[in-house]
């Protein structure tokens, strides 16, 4: 049976190993299983998938939508301190493309306490390239366009110097410490509540 996992919206992954696979049509050596429930299907029929380790061919790595899935649980379970979280914004999306992240201001600075929503997209070329990143809530940051809430890649090296690795949480703690960074940290900020 071959299966076009980024045609189906997988309701949920597990799967053991590091981060970084490569997936196969065949068992290998060293190999890692990745049960997957197909929400077409009935609950219990799943489809195993197997994935080894990652050496380079970027055409045989994890498919983008069980990438996606490892993000979407991460982001369920809650990162570090609470500061950061994030999750997909229509759940009846099958490509899950569209992202809601939040960020609490960091402590000693004119964020401390605010509440930060924002919008992250995922095209057809997540992970290979970064997310779009948008403020729903007003900031002032020089990484920031001040009309749109646009993060540009130009000013924010996260973006800027993408890496297949990267995923939305890196941006976000990236972007709660660029918060902190001594050209952020002091600058005046719009009233608290209001949007792009």
């Amino acid at each position: 049976m071959v299966c076009n996992f980024d045609l189906y919206r997988p309701v949920r992954a597990v799967h053991t190993g590091p981060p970084g696979y490569r997936y196969a049509d065949c068992p290998l050596p060293g190999e890692y299983h990745a049960s997957v429930v197909l929400a077409h299907l009935p609950p219990a029929v799943a489809i195993t998938a197997v994935f080894s380790p990652a050496r380079g061919d970027r055409s045989r790595r994890l498919p983008r939508n069980f990438r996606l899935l490892e993000e979407l649980e991460r982001g369920e379970k809650g990162i570090g301190d609470g500061t950061v979280s994030y999750g997909m914004d229509d759940g009846d999306d099958i490509y899950m493309r569209s992202w809601t992240g939040t960020i609490i201001g960091p402590h000693n600075t004119v964020h401390e306490g605010r509440i930060y929503q924002l919008k992250l997209f995922c095209d057809k070329d997540y992970p290979d390239k970064p997310p779009s990143v948008r403020f729903h809530s007003r900031v002032n940051m020089t990484c920031v366009n001040p009309d749109t809430g646009l993060v540009d890649p130009r000013k924010f090296q996260v973006l800027g110097n993408w890496q297949r690795e990267y995923m939305m949480e890196y941006i976000l703690t990236q972007l709660k410490k660029e918060m902190a960074a001594s050209q952020n940290r002091k600058l005046v900020q719009p009233p608290e509540g209001s949007f792009f």
